[in-house]
């Protein structure tokens, strides 16, 4: 046997005994959660869960990159930009929210979540010309990398086996193993022919071939090496590959999410463990108030000798005809001929069993957090700022957790952007410059590949906030308080040019409280940069001398005195023009009225011709101007 082996199947060995109650139990919880056994009818656990998965998670990450420094580089910029977009592409490229809520599911009930990213490649091919031995151009296939598919996967938390030697926080976990249930015939195509000869005693037997075999795969920190083990090998590993990812943590995946720990370990204890004891008693309490309603009901004895009251209680409302109404009227009527069972302690003993229902309802939300969420305790003379106070105070317990599975889904995202800078190729990732100056493209580029995101910052935007309204009224109040101290500025940064540093550190500082600040960082920063250029543009303007100010008053007088004439030659030839129009104007009155009086001269001599002048028409005389 080799020895390298036989430790390793040794330690996966000793973890997996480790976590097998963890493994079991994960059954047991699955089982309960989604009522197999259909024996919880109501099933208060399941409600939980799914009154806490949208307070965790219920909306696909938002990803941006940003520089670290905030001084102005274009180059950065231009990486900034193109690893955002490649990202946001990668997101969209798979069911990305839905990967991610699978781990959400298992973070609550299973109190572990884990995912772990791909390289896919996607080669094409093309011909390449090569000179034979004798000289000659030859042309032959080769496949080349065109593209890179970064794909989230999503880990079963019962296929995870985690180093327990001397762990007690993940940090110091050296190795993770996924167990991976295959046929012996997929396993010996995946790892070729010699492990087929090892895994399969009999290669021709078709029944072996479909045999399951579980082949374990390790991330081994300490070696850097993805090691592929059988136990039904011991003398070998199926394969041994090279970490070719260079992640920076090594591993594919992030620290994932845990429920409860103590520092002693990895192994998580679930909520359902803490509530339990609850869920079974309250299952109890169901089945007695189920058995209690069935034998809540009327029920008695009555007299042989009327046999018509046998069914009186059959029906709603009925009249029974009595054959001899005169006897049953001297027995006291009905109620002397029959007689029912007391029922009285059955109601006492629901009403019981339904008050210990509430109090173990409460105990289950109270532990959970689900009460926190839904509302907070008050009573009902209180105002509703006092319930929504109470109500955001009991929202810090469940924060924690809407944090950290923040950080697992930014940590996600931070491995997929180190892909993306390591393998995608410098081709694909042009595409994604857009509107990017040529001479900044390649540079970032290049910056991508080299440094990754040494000089960057990646995160997310997330709307999740429950007090909506608290953050609006904060929002408002730190824009407005930055629209005051930028109103005030003016006049003291003119003042004194000194205080400007002063300002731009209170006003990012203030910017930061916001929710999504990125979105104000950048135009602040342009601002500042813009009023810093300007000032410096002003410094280095010399000061004018007494012979600069003579001149510049000399220049100003020649441009008056010229602005006088021009105006009083503009006034002079308006007055010219007025002259040569009152002339025109004369000209032709005049014309009109000579045209007038020959007209009536013509009509007074045609009149006379004719000799029927009976009046004499006067005309008027103009007098010119």
């Amino acid at each position: 046997m080799n020895e390298e082996v036989e430790i390793w199947i040794e330690r996966v060995t000793k973890a997996e005994n480790q976590w097998q109650d963890y493994h079991d139990l994960i059954d047991e919880i699955r089982g309960y959660y989604t009522n197999k056994r259909r024996t919880n009818k109501q099933n208060v656990f399941w409600s939980s869960i799914e009154t806490l998965k949208p307070f965790i998670y219920f909306r696909p990450p938002v990803p941006y990159v940003a520089r670290k420094e905030k001084n102005e580089n274009p180059i950065l910029d231009a990486a900034c930009h193109i690893l955002e977009k490649a990202l946001n592409a990668s997101l969209e490229s798979q069911d990305f929210d839905g990967i991610i809520k699978y781990a959400r599911n298992d973070y609550l009930l299973l109190g572990f979540g884990l995912t772990y990213e791909k390289v896919n490649p996607v080669f094409k091919e093309v011909m390449v010309e090569a000179l034979d031995d004798a000289g000659e151009k030859v042309f032959y296939r080769k496949d080349v990398l065109e593209d890179v598919f970064i794909s989230t996967n999503y880990i079963d938390p019962k296929k995870i086996i985690i180093d327990g030697t001397n762990v007690r926080v993940w940090e110091d976990v050296a190795w993770v193993a996924q167990k991976i249930e295959m046929t012996k015939a997929e396993a010996a195509a995946q790892f070729g022919y010699e492990a087929a000869l090892r895994l399969l005693k009999n290669p021709d037997d078709l029944e072996e071939q479909e045999r399951e075999t579980c082949v374990y795969k390790i991330w081994d920190k300490k070696s850097k090496k993805i090691i592929y083990l059988s136990k039904e090998v011991p003398d070998e590993f199926l394969r041994v590959d090279d970490d070719v990812l260079n992640i920076s943590g090594f591993f594919p995946f992030p620290k994932p999410v845990f429920a409860t720990l103590a520092n002693e370990g990895v192994i998580p204890v679930p909520d359902y463990v803490q509530i339990k004891c609850l869920l079974d008693e309250l299952d109890g309490v169901n089945v007695r108030m189920q058995l209690v309603q069935q034998a809540l009901k009327v029920s008695g004895a009555y007299d042989g000798s009327f046999p018509e009251l046998a069914n009186i209680l059959n029906k709603d409302v009925t009249l029974v005809e009595i054959s001899d109404f005169d006897k049953l009227r001297e027995k006291g009527g009905i109620s002397g001929v029959m007689e029912f069972a007391p029922i009285g302690q059955y109601v006492t003993t629901l009403q019981a069993l339904a008050e210990r229902r509430k109090m173990l309802l409460e105990a289950v939300f109270e532990i959970t957090g689900v009460s926190d969420i839904m509302r907070g305790t008050s009573t009902p003379n209180e105002t509703a700022t006092a319930v929504t106070k109470k109500t955001n105070f009991g929202t810090l317990r469940n924060q924690e957790r809407q944090n950290d599975f923040q950080r697992f889904v930014t940590d996600i995202l931070k491995i997929k952007a180190e892909l993306i800078c390591e393998q995608m190729p410098a081709a694909k990732l042009a595409e994604f410059g857009g509107q990017i100056e040529p001479q900044y493209l390649d540079a970032a580029i290049t910056v991508l590949k080299q440094d990754k995101l040494r000089n960057l910052t990646l995160g997310i935007e997330t709307d999740v906030a429950f007090n909506q309204s608290e953050e609006s009224m904060k929002i408002n109040a730190v824009v407005a308080k930055i629209h005051q101290m930028v109103t005030g500025a003016f006049g003291i940064l003119s003042a004194q040019p000194l205080l400007l540093p002063l300002y731009e550190q209170m006003i990012e500082s203030l910017t930061v409280t916001l929710p999504q600040a990125r979105q104000f960082s950048g135009v602040i920063e342009k601002v500042f940069e813009d009023i810093k250029a300007e000032m410096a543009q002003k410094e280095e303007e010399p000061k004018p001398t007494a012979e600069m100010i003579k001149a510049k008053a000399e220049i100003l007088k020649n441009q008056n005195d010229f602005e006088i004439k021009r105006q009083a030659n503009a006034i002079k030839q308006e007055e010219v023009n007025l002259k040569r129009q009152i002339e025109a104007d004369k000209v032709a009155l005049t014309n009109k009225e000579m045209n007038l009086q020959a007209g009536l001269e013509a009509a007074k001599l045609r009149q006379q011709n004719k000799g029927e002048v009976k009046t004499n028409i006067s005309t008027g005389y103009v007098k010119g101007f």
